[in-house]
């Protein structure tokens, strides 16, 4: 380990350094400049769904409804055809009738 005479001589070199730091000079209008090209920045970035306008989203939303509409329509109405299968036709297409005596039956 160090000893504190050595401790103590890094610390004020340390703080000499500090004292010899002078301040910047910096142009008053820096700030300003810096926030017109962050501003120039985040324009560029919005322009890149500039072609998707309100009125291309909404004719797009009524679209995907339209479809679901159609798809929906399209589902429930064939359900009802397929529901008057009967449990013989079921049976008869899965060979399930047997003339047989089995437990199962």
């Amino acid at each position: 380990m160090k000893s504190k005479k050595e401790i103590e001589n890094n610390i004020d070199d340390t703080f000499k350094i500090l004292d010899n730091i002078e301040e910047v000079k910096v142009n008053h209008f820096f700030k300003h400049k810096v926030l017109q090209q962050l501003e120039n920045i985040k324009e560029e970035k919005s322009k890149i769904l500039g072609w998707f306008s309100p009125q291309l989203q909404m004719a797009t939303l009524g679209l995907v409804l339209l479809l679901n509409v159609g798809a929906l329509f399209y589902a429930y109405s064939s359900q009802e055809v397929s529901n008057t299968v009967t449990l013989e036709s079921f049976a008869q297409e899965y060979s399930l009738q047997s003339e047989t005596n089995s437990i199962l039956n």
